[in-house]
This record gives C-alpha cells, structure tokens and sequence, in this order.
C-alpha cells in the first residue's frame, strides 16, 4: 500500500478522534450521562459545532483522498475507501438538520446506521482476510461487541450509544490503518 495513502488514513483517524476528544472536553456530558446520545449531538452546539466538523469532515476528506493513492489493480479497497469517505460527509452534513423533523432525523439516523454496517462489513473483510493477525481479530471482535451494543442501544434495550460509536470506531480505525499500512494485495 502506498505511504501516502496510509499516511491520509491516520491523520484523518487522528483528526476524527481527536477532535471528538476534542469535544467531549468542551462538554462532557453526552459520555456522562446515563442516556448521553451519540457522538453527533455535538454537531448542534455552538461550542463545539467546529470541532465536530473538523472530527468528520477531515477524516472523510482525507479517507477519500487516500484512496487517490491506492493502485488501480486494488480496486476494490480503492472502492471502500471511497464509500468510506462519502458516507464519514454524509453523517456530517445530514448532522446540523437532524433535529428540525422526524425525515431529516430518520435520515441521519439511516445513514448512522449504513455507516455502522459499512464499517463492520470492512472490518471483518480487513481483519478477517486482508491483514489477518491476532490484533486485527481481536479489533474486530472489539468493534463487533460495539456494533452488537449499538443494535441493543437502537432498539432501546439498553442506553449508551455515544460509547458504542467510539468503541466501534475506534477499533474500526485501528484495523483500517493496519490493514493500509501491510504490505499485501489489498
């Protein structure tokens, strides 16, 4: 896999990450709290509507670009980077409406929702095929125990989506700059 390439993957996991860290120290409530919400209410505060936006904007921006730099003959991971990317937008734009009514809430929530099941899809692909080793596996057992604890939080059986998108996240994101950074016919 090209440098380049990996090297726009971390910065933008790092961006993603540390802007939400970012966040969460300007108002820490949403982890706090026993319902908190998820990760995107901090999309609708002035406070932190700007870092946010940087979390997920650069880190779309730069997965998209990544894939720039991935040979024509991995097209298919070029493929994931790219739908990566758009989707990392998507949830962004579709955040700052998301509270005006029930279809712009049922299309963020929706495109959440694709998000999760692209990255658990790409998850198992990349760590289950792509660059199988013990830490892979054991970040995506991670991410899917987040995944199962989001379906859990979506069906109200339990509250803590603001962790489970973290949690999932951030296994995802380990695993995708791993798998970017071997040196194997992705």
């Amino acid at each position: 896999m090209g440098n380049k390439a990996v090297r726009y993957l971390l910065l933008g996991q790092v961006s993603l990450f540390g802007f939400t860290l970012l966040c969460v120290l300007l108002i820490p409530h949403f982890l706090l709290e026993r319902n908190e919400g998820g990760v995107s209410n901090y999309g609708l505060y002035a406070k932190t509507v700007v870092p946010y936006t940087l979390a997920f904007g650069l880190c779309g921006l730069l997965t998209l670009w990544s894939a720039r730099f991935i040979a024509k003959e991995n097209k298919a991971f070029k493929t994931a980077l790219a739908s990566l990317g758009i989707l990392l937008i998507a949830a962004l734009l579709s955040t700052y409406p998301y509270k005006i009514n029930d279809t712009f809430n049922t299309i963020h929530v929706d495109i959440g929702i694709a998000l999760a099941f692209l990255e658990l899809g790409l998850g198992a692909w990349f760590a289950l095929f792509l660059a199988r080793d013990i830490k892979n596996i054991v970040l995506f057992a991670i991410q899917l125990i987040g995944f199962i604890l989001g379906i859990l939080t979506h069906f109200g059986a339990i509250h803590i989506l603001f962790v489970t998108e973290l949690l999932t996240s951030l296994a995802f994101g380990i695993i995708l700059v791993r798998t970017a950074s071997r040196p194997t016919e992705t």
